[in-house]
């Protein structure tokens, strides 16, 4: 199977999200002063809820999938360190995994469509990987849903461009 967006394996595609080196993001999102303040293993929870984020991407390019708070947080700090983000799209991916931060914010249609891609989203999680997201990252409420629930999304979608 190839990954519809460009022309390499999906195999492959997925492989490299897997070696992604995160340390550095980790490292910042553990910090007090300028990250988030999570604990190491927090922050290794949010890693692979993130890296499973990025799978569900590449194996679903046409749909649009919503994150979790806390994922979606981790993928700002990623987007934050520019060149490694830029590199680390075009090693796994092909091209520039651009980040919609408007999502659920236009309207109660487009409310709808975020919580629609938020549990469409749960459901592959659950498919793939035979669990959804880790429980301490599904109690952290959406700050800007329409319902910011304890099962809210986040308010975050991709746009990927070649």
């Amino acid at each position: 199977m190839t990954d519809s967006t460009q022309n390499k394996p999906l195999e492959q595609t997925i492989a490299a999200i897997h070696a992604l080196d995160l340390t550095p993001i980790k490292f910042k999102a553990t910090r007090e002063e300028d990250g988030y303040g999570w604990s190491a293993s927090y922050a290794d929870q949010m890693e692979v809820a993130y890296k499973r984020y990025l799978i569900l991407h590449a194996k679903h390019p046409e749909l649009t999938l919503a994150p979790e708070q806390d994922v979606d947080r981790f993928w700002h700090m990623h987007i934050l360190d520019t060149r490694k983000y830029a590199a680390d799209c075009e090693a796994t991916f092909g091209y520039f995994l651009h980040h919609f931060p408007y999502l659920g914010l236009r309207g109660e249609d487009d409310a709808k469509a975020l919580e629609a891609a938020f549990q469409q989203m749960q459901r592959l999680l659950a498919e793939e990987f035979g669990e959804p997201m880790p429980a301490a990252a599904k109690d952290s409420a959406a700050w800007c849903s329409a319902e910011a629930t304890k099962t809210s999304a986040a308010w975050c979608s991709a746009e990927a461009t070649k």
